[in-house]
């Protein structure tokens, strides 16, 4: 009789604790932005987009500039990107085709001025044909897409082939007739003396006094920046 009742509690408690016992389950959730940017990043393909909307307060001629470095020195090579004026008025449109521009950009009565430049992204994309040429492209929706190939290196000064981006750090920048703003930087990883790895590591921004370590590592960069002058 003891032992049945022994039995009976050893079952009832064991069928008390699988009643309490925790569950678990793993849910699918919607895919995130930074999931997408993962994978094109893991396809050498960068995306970066800036807004450029505070300097709207003056008319300036908008360039995009490339510069190159090797062992961060600057080769002398320069390419820009030419983007027109920030800000457009209808005196600049022939007279047949005001209505339509006005309309277009939702020009209200009295006014002859639209923004013109409000956002600027970047496009970077190593060439799948071949490792060495990377397509940088500059992307507005009132300017229309620019691009330009450029040469890349291997780390190893063979066949390793290798390029990230990095951003500038945002600062405040002192309004002037002319100013000059290095967006992002676009470089190699590097070699790891004594070992058969590469890297890309270091500070998740470049400050634009272009101080920080990692560019003492990085054989090759292009810097990407911004261009305006005072119309």
């Amino acid at each position: 009789m003891k032992r049945i009742l022994a039995s009976t509690l050893l079952c009832a408690s064991l069928f008390a604790a699988a009643q309490t016992q925790t569950t678990h389950t793993v849910k699918l959730v919607d895919t995130q932005l930074q999931d997408v940017l993962n994978v094109l990043e893991d396809m050498d393909i960068y995306i970066h987009r800036f807004d450029v909307s505070q300097f709207l307060d003056a008319t300036y001629h908008v360039e995009i500039y490339v510069e190159e470095y090797k062992n961060n020195q600057k080769t002398g090579k320069v390419h820009h990107f030419d983007l027109g004026k920030n800000i457009r008025s209808l005196d600049e449109i022939p007279e047949e085709h005001r209505k339509g521009f006005r309309k277009e950009y939702q020009i209200p009565a009295g006014k002859k001025e639209w923004n013109n430049i409000k956002e600027i992204s970047i496009y970077i994309r190593k060439e799948e044909r071949t490792d060495t040429t990377a397509a940088i492209r500059i992307s507005n929706p009132n300017v229309g897409i620019q691009g330009f190939p450029f040469t890349l290196y291997p780390a190893d000064g063979k066949k390793f082939i290798s390029y990230h981006t990095r951003p500038f750090v945002a600062r405040a920048v002192k309004t002037a007739d002319e100013m000059k703003i290095p967006l992002l930087l676009y470089g190699s990883a590097w070699a790891e003396p004594g070992t058969t790895f590469f890297r890309f590591c270091g500070e998740n921004e470049i400050d634009p006094e272009m101080k920080a370590e990692i560019l003492t590592h990085i054989p090759h960069h292009y810097v990407i920046g911004l261009q305006l002058k005072k119309e």
